[in-house]
């Protein structure tokens, strides 16, 4: 009976570690969450909100940073497909709300 257990627990263990190297092979886009909560950490430091404060005169908004922490911890519980899928998704939408803003580029329009 041992043996057969033994035998059960070894075509388990195989398969999850063709399973793991399998999403190795895959270039899957990934967060970390440790860096994430850094980047909310720092915000949240004296010497940035002192720095914001000295160039605007007004507090610094974290709210970005921490809503990026959020969403990194939601994809860790995704599998790597759909994690993908959905940092992708909320990297374009990052971007598209980036570009929406006012930049630099506008001046150089302008200017041709």
């Amino acid at each position: 009976m041992a043996d057969n257990t033994a035998t059960y627990e070894d075509k388990d263990a195989t398969a999850f570690f063709e399973e793991v190297e399998k999403e190795k092979k895959n270039d899957y886009e990934t967060c970390s969450a440790s860096q994430a909560f850094d980047a909310v950490f720092q915000c949240y430091t004296l010497g940035s909100q002192a720095i914001n404060y000295y160039r605007y005169g007004t507090k610094k908004d974290c709210s970005g940073k921490w809503e990026d922490f959020k969403f990194c911890l939601k994809t860790k519980t995704k599998s790597s497909e759909i994690a993908d899928a959905m940092i992708k998704e909320h990297q374009a939408a990052k971007e598209s709300l980036k570009r929406r803003g006012r930049n630099s580029e506008e001046v150089w329009e302008a200017r041709q």
